[in-house]
């Protein structure tokens, strides 16, 4: 009797194992899927491959670059960011025409991820393949570069990249802090009819500034944009004055005649205008805070300050 129980315990036992196999290995339709793991998100756990080929991502991109995957699909504005041009070639632009479109041209691209920062878009996405919705300003840019990693099996690649960049911002910090001293950086963006400024939470290079050099900016946007929480902040040109540095880096947007700021009598009696310290910055650059990004950011920051040296 206890044999026959053993014999019916051992076939079971294969039976199950050989099923679980089939399960790990095998997809309906015949063929060899892929093993799958369980990742957290902000839309909760989400079963994703372990190790996902075709990837889909409509805005993060430098961050899949910098540990070298190479998305199937990416967002065009990311797609045009010079500083990532020498790593995208091949990676078809995502087709922003309408809704219909972009659905179609991904359930085509057939995906195993997409990676997304639209929280509207996420259960679209996730009816076409395993989606990860990501928060943008949820976390602090370095952790959210190790979460994409994670994500594709690259935390090692990524752990390593950022202790290059932190190697090259802290070997240039007191140097920088000797230079700058007790000036004032400011982040100015002219849009049509508008003027942006930003601090440490928008892009722009500011988490480099404000949070790795510790420089401080004028006290309109130090309390609310660096010490606070608030991301940026829509001024009027009469109000420029109040929130323009010793330092002053400014972009255009693409297709804005920045002559209302750039020609006023405001802006040319500013000090640092008067005294050559703006650096002038590409909006479709600076407008990502990828790890690619922020590296190219931190060489044109020092290039820019090594210039006041014992000035």
């Amino acid at each position: 009797m206890h044999i026959h129980i053993r014999k019916l315990l051992a076939i079971l036992a294969v039976f199950a194992m050989t099923l679980g196999f089939a399960a790990c290995s095998a997809s309906p339709d015949g063929g060899e899927s892929t093993k799958m793991k369980t990742v957290q998100t902000d839309k909760g756990e989400v079963e994703i491959p372990e190790h996902p080929t075709r990837i889909i991502s409509d805005y993060y991109l430098g961050e899949f670059l910098a540990v070298d995957v190479k998305p199937v699909i990416a967002s065009p504005y990311a797609l045009n960011n010079p500083y990532l041009k020498d790593y995208v070639e091949g990676i078809e632009p995502m087709n922003i025409t309408s809704s219909e479109s972009t659905l179609e041209q991904f359930a085509e691209a057939k995906p195993d991820l997409i990676v997304t920062i639209t929280e509207a878009d996420y259960e679209k996405y996730s009816k076409i393949a395993p989606t990860v919705y990501i928060q943008d300003g949820k976390r602090p840019d370095k952790e959210t570069f190790r979460y994409i990693a994670s994500l594709v099996g690259k935390e090692q690649a990524a752990d390593d990249y950022i202790a290059k960049f932190n190697d090259k911002i802290e070997s240039r910090k007191q140097e920088i802090q000797d230079i700058v001293g007790n000036q004032t950086v400011s982040i100015l963006e002219v849009w049509p009819q508008e003027i942006y400024t930003m601090g440490s939470h928008f892009a722009r290079g500011g988490s480099i500034l404000y949070d790795m050099w510790g420089l401080k900016a004028p006290e309109a946007i130090q309390k609310d944009m660096v010490d606070g929480d608030e991301q940026y902040k829509v001024i009027s040109l009469e109000a420029m004055p109040e929130y323009a540095g010793d330092f002053i880096l400014y972009g255009v947007l693409d297709g804005t005649d920045p002559a209302f700021v750039t020609s006023s009598n405001l802006w040319n009696a500013l000090p640092a205008v008067k005294n050559g310290k703006t650096l002038p910055y590409e909006q479709v650059s600076w407008m990502h805070r990828d790890p690619i990004t922020l590296n190219a950011q931190a060489d044109a920051f020092i290039a820019f300050f090594e210039q006041f040296k014992g000035k």
